[in-house]
């Protein structure tokens, strides 16, 4: 795409330097510093010539000629000086004088339209008779045909004959085609800006649309520009990289909790064959939360490997079971569980277990956070958002970003391992569910699971 609209770009200042600066220059007389006549012929000639351009372009009246003061001194001092300009049907100045009818151009146009419109006729002749020198110039290369001619010029102005004087005069007699051609570079440079901007924008959308849980997935490379495609590819191999690092991280993971389950049972058993005593208690309690540490790996590891949603989920029934299956804990420390819904049946799409999981991991979260004779509720809207509130010291705002995360315990030395709330996070994210924790007004935490309802 850089590359066209750098053709483009070449092509438009081509044009505009021919049309505005190389033809009006082709089409002019020669100047030789030591000839104030030729000086004079091409001042003329640039008068005539800028005046048929004008025509061309715009309106322009005939006293602009007429009032020229430079003509009317070439006309004072070259008593046999005529001029003639035709632009279209446009004329100005000495018709019947002219050598426009004598060289049949009409005629010539007449042809030119029928026969090849699309030439371009072109006719440059220097002039130099008894009565004096001129010049005669006709161009036909569109819709409107441009003609000038003048002649009888035998006397010289008094003009400058160095070029020092001229250059200046005819960068600024053309100053206006050269501000027209950076004008146009400039919007050539602004589309290019605004088409990379646009590119740039489709692969960011592309990126934004990549799902993370499906790395096999790459971004399209096809009918992207040739200039992005390179960053296109780099992104994918970088996709392949993570890939295959998360692929051996989560065997690794599942592979280490799994081989760590057996050992673990057959030490539990030998322990349970000691002697009753403080040692023997701590060393079993010591074996059950390293098996509980397993079981939660491999639980995360499960969820993460992603499961097939396909059945009704009654959040009102799991949420129902769970509090039934915690209550005698929740008696036991003395806080109040209880459930508050607004409806009586609130249906998703999921897995049941899994999302019994998810929940039974909040409520032991808010239960072990709430002391004695503070209370647990568990609350479900018609839109199917589930909230479990405690009654416990709230969360230190520095954790609330970080509290998801695998390991991620607050305070550190509390027990557990730090992998519950980790995999509540997983099991909303395969749920298409959002997952949030703030601090309660009047005290304590709520942690948001909100699912999409379908019935």
């Amino acid at each position: 795409m850089i590359g066209q609209m750098t053709v483009l770009t070449v092509l438009f200042i081509s044009f505009i330097g021919y049309y505005f600066g190389l033809r009006p220059m082709l089409s002019a007389v020669p100047v030789r510093e030591d000839d104030p006549l030729q000086l004079t012929l091409g001042q003329v000639q640039q008068r005539l010539s800028g005046f048929a351009l004008k025509v061309q372009n715009s309106s322009e009246d005939a006293t602009l000629l007429q009032s020229d003061p430079m003509l009317k001194e070439v006309a004072a001092r070259n008593p046999e000086f005529h001029y003639y300009i035709r632009v279209g049907a446009r004329e100005f100045g000495d018709a019947e004088l002219s050598y426009f009818k004598e060289m049949q151009l009409i005629e010539l146009d007449r042809i030119k339209a029928q026969n090849v419109p699309g030439a371009c006729l072109q006719l440059n002749s220097a002039l130099d008779e008894a009565a004096g020198q001129g010049f005669v110039s006709y161009t036909n290369c569109s819709d409107s045909a441009s003609y000038y001619e003048y002649r009888g010029i035998r006397n010289a102005l008094d003009l400058d004959t160095s070029r020092t004087q001229y250059y200046p005069r005819w960068l600024w007699s053309y100053s206006g085609s050269m501000l027209l051609a950076a004008a146009g570079v400039f919007l050539i440079f602004i589309a290019i800006v605004m088409l990379n901007v646009n590119l740039i924008r489709r692969v960011a959308a592309l990126t934004r649309a990549f799902d993370p849980k499906n790395l096999e997935q790459k971004l399209p490379e096809k009918g992207l520009p040739i200039e992005v495609v390179p960053l296109v590819q780099a992104v994918n191999e970088m996709i392949s990289k993570v890939d295959q690092s998360q692929k051996r991280h989560d065997f690794f993971l599942s592979t280490a909790a799994h081989e760590m389950r057996t050992p673990l049972t057959v030490l539990r058993t030998r322990l349970e064959m000691l002697d009753d005593g403080e040692v023997k208690d701590k060393l079993v309690g010591d074996v059950g939360r390293l098996t509980s540490l397993a079981n939660q790996l491999l639980r995360l590891m499960s969820i993460n490997g992603g499961r097939k949603l396909d059945t009704l989920v009654d959040l009102v029934a799991s949420c129902q079971k769970v509090i039934a299956e915690r209550e005698p804990l929740a008696e036991a420390r003395g806080v109040a569980l209880r459930l508050d819904s607004e409806v009586a049946a609130c249906r998703v799409v999921g897995d049941a277990d899994l999302i019994e999981v998810a929940i039974a991991n909040l409520v032991d979260n808010a239960l072990s956070f709430s002391g004695s004779g503070g209370s647990v509720v568990v609350t479900l809207d018609a839109a199917g958002k589930l909230s479990v509130r405690d009654a416990g010291p709230g969360i230190v705002e520095a954790q609330l970003s970080t509290l998801f995360e695998p390991f991620s315990k607050f305070p550190p030395n509390r027990n557990g391992h730090g992998l519950g709330l980790a995999i509540v996070k997983a099991v909303a994210d395969l749920h298409g569910a959002q997952v949030q924790a703030e601090n309660a007004a009047g005290g304590g935490a709520v942690f948001t699971l909100a699912f999409e309802r379908v019935g």
